[in-house]
């Protein structure tokens, strides 16, 4: 059983920030600045570990260890790429990469194929900031664009510096690369015809580099279209692609969203895991192999507009509900039904996907924090044990 990390790689200064905020800056800057908006919303977070440096093979040394402890197998790094410039790859290639522990953990990547815009956000108008969707009003620093020419050199470059790495994961012998956003990768290839041979091309020039192909495994998840931000209609498109396992990225939304008040935007994570449940069942029905996500809980006010208060129409803004009372052991449960749902994969296909290692700005972590320390780790630990 592969157990999947997400790892959001924003912990760190790099060019990038620096030239958009200043000398130093990373994403911890975010989470002391962010105030409660309602009695018991708990906000501001305290990262045990304090601010540190993920870029720094030490640091990276002391989160494998501790997730591997914890049953965790794989980090998902999410990998940036805007035809030619990348973005945060220091945690990777200069943290990770270099730790002295490192075969510990695979690692695999997601190109994070989505516009990347400014946090938190500058004005009252719509958009949260980080990815950057059509017309949401938001300004975008790195554009994505998709082209034949381009998918070569990202193969190219992944081959060289990541695929042939010994960690890194694979899935029927081939190393397993995730693509975050089927629509805007499809559009701007030209619809499914031009983003199937787009995969091929791919395909193609991962063997050119000497590899036996590529596994690749499509994010189906998405909040725009999808009640439950789960995407499972888009099966059928990934699979047109070429797509040969899917995953929904996280889901934070319930059938109860659309009644929720401007005044209290908030989700209960009881019924975050019935979404779970019934979304593992509409995406099974299409007979693809399926990964299951285990979200964390989605808290997503460290990058909202400071001047947002209760209540507020967080629908034109963007800005979906905050999940509340996701404890440790009603984790454990998602992560046990999880990986129940997992053991009915074929073997070289078992596997879970972790929302999220670090999204601390998303209120979704598995580092330790003040209030409940390494609890969600140990009730993973322990699903992984009562599952084996």
């Amino acid at each position: 059983m592969e157990v999947i990390a997400i790892y959001f790689p924003s912990w760190h200064p790099n060019p990038h920030y620096e030239a958009w905020y200043g000398k130093g800056f990373s994403e911890w800057e975010l989470l002391p600045t962010t105030r409660p908006l309602f009695p018991g919303h708990h906000q501001p977070l305290v990262p045990s570990w304090g601010h540190f440096d993920e870029s720094d093979p030490a640091w990276a040394a002391r989160e494998i260890d501790l997730a591997a402890d914890h049953g965790v197998t794989t980090f998902l790094f999410d990998w940036y790429w805007y035809a030619g410039v990348k973005l945060m790859e220091e945690a990777l290639e200069r943290g990770f990469l270099r730790a002295p522990n490192r075969n510990r953990l695979k690692f695999s990547l997601m190109w994070a194929n989505h516009t990347w815009g400014t946090w938190p956000a500058v004005t009252g108008v719509p958009g949260m900031g980080g990815a950057v969707g059509e017309n949401r009003g938001q300004s975008a620093w790195l554009p994505i664009r998709h082209w034949l020419d381009d998918l070569d050199r990202v193969i190219d470059y992944c081959a060289e510096h990541y695929f042939s790495q010994p960690n890194y994961l694979r899935i029927d012998g081939r190393p397993n690369f995730v693509l975050w956003d089927l629509a805007t990768f499809t559009a701007q290839l030209g619809g499914v015809d031009g983003a199937r041979h787009g995969i091929e091309r791919m395909q193609a020039r991962a063997r050119q580099n000497g590899l036996p192909g590529l596994c690749f495994t499509a994010n189906i998840g998405c909040c725009d279209d999808n009640i439950y931000c789960c995407g499972y209609d888009r099966v059928p498109h990934a699979r047109a692609l070429g797509f040969e396992t899917v995953f929904a990225y996280n889901v934070v939304r319930t059938p109860h969203y659309p009644d929720l008040p401007d005044d209290r935007p908030l989700t209960e994570y009881a019924d975050v895991i019935a979404s779970h449940q019934h979304c593992w069942g509409e995406i099974e029905k299409w007979g693809v192999p399926h990964h299951p996500i285990v979200t964390m809980g989605y808290d997503v006010t460290p990058r909202w507009h400071r001047d947002v208060s209760l209540p507020m129409d967080f629908r034109r803004l963007v800005y979906e509900p905050i999940v509340v009372n996701n404890t440790p052991e009603q984790y454990g449960e998602l992560c046990r039904l999880a990986l129940d749902r997992a053991q009915r994969n074929p073997a070289e296909s078992r596997a879970i996907y972790l929302y999220a290692w670090n999204e601390w700005t998303e209120g979704a972590y598995l580092l330790p924090e003040a209030r409940y320390g390494t609890g969600y780790l140990e009730a993973l630990r322990d699903a992984l044990r009562a599952t084996t």
